[in-house]
């Protein structure tokens, strides 16, 4: 039963961070993969129109900057923990929660994506709003609080860039 029996120290656990950082990236590079299929699907099953291949231009574009910024930054960040810090259990289970709420973000993302792509003339309505703005605010926000493990500042840069985004709905839905 959950919650029951003796309980684990993670920061104090010993893992073989590497191979934790290793599986991050694949679960990462699947869930992008998805996205990238979502889209396709999106596209492809509806007629061919101008707007359409904007709209795949602009989520393609868009998941190519994710997987920039997680490659770039965050697979970086958890190579350096994993090496070099003595407490990894406490990194994977900071890197798991964080991936967490990328993939969650990326999920969003996705379906916003889809939906604009199937539909690019429709009214944006409130709940494709959120989630086309909220996706990347969940994703930056948990960048952020991954990069705050070795970078404090990192995570005042991820707080504003998620505020900008949610102040960019607000905008948004106040002008249309």
């Amino acid at each position: 039963m959950p919650g029951r029996g003796r309980a684990i120290d993670l920061a104090h656990t010993d893992i073989v961070a590497l191979h934790l950082v290793e599986r991050f990236r694949l679960f990462f590079i699947i869930a992008l993969g998805e996205t990238v299929l979502t889209m396709g699907n999106a596209f492809t099953h509806e007629p061919f129109e101008p707007e359409r291949l904007l709209a795949l231009s602009i989520g393609f574009t868009g998941t190519v900057a994710l997987w920039w910024c997680y490659f770039h930054r965050a697979e970086s960040l958890g190579v350096e923990l994993a090496e070099h810090d003595d407490e990894a259990g406490a990194v994977g289970w900071l890197g798991t929660w964080t991936l967490t709420l990328m993939v969650l973000g990326l999920v969003a993302i996705a379906v916003g994506d889809e939906l604009a792509i199937a539909h690019p003339r429709d009214e944006a309505t409130l709940g494709f709003t959120v989630l086309t703005f909220s996706g990347p605010a969940v994703f930056l926000l948990a960048l952020a609080v991954f990069g705050a493990a070795t970078a404090p500042l990192a995570l005042i840069a991820g707080i504003a860039a998620s505020a900008a985004v949610l102040v960019a709905v607000a905008l948004a839905d106040t002008a249309g």
